[in-house]
């Protein structure tokens, strides 16, 4: 699984970083900590978020720089992203 940008409607920014059974790992830009979080592919499409073909290593490195601080698991994630080292499922040592 590749990294993706989302967008909704509301102009709000995800990214995904993994899959957990049928589940995406995404993190969403938001004005508290960045985190992980484990949403269906529904839950997804009824908050309105759509694939962005901004980058998602461009995302990753803004990310890393939120005001607000990124959790440890999320920052692992956007760390691989961001340098562009990441398998078809982000796995990590």
């Amino acid at each position: 699984m590749q990294p993706t940008v989302l967008i909704n409607r509301n102009r709000h920014t995800a990214l995904t970083v993994a899959t957990r059974g049928k589940d995406l790992l995404i993190i969403k830009l938001g004005k508290g900590k960045l985190t992980v979080t484990a949403l269906s592919l529904d839950e997804i499409k009824r908050q309105g978020y759509q694939t962005s073909d901004y980058s998602p290593r461009v995302a990753a490195q803004s990310y890393l720089q939120h005001g607000a601080g990124v959790s440890e698991k999320a920052k692992k994630y956007l760390e691989k992203i961001a340098e562009g080292e990441f398998s078809d499922h982000l796995l990590f040592t």
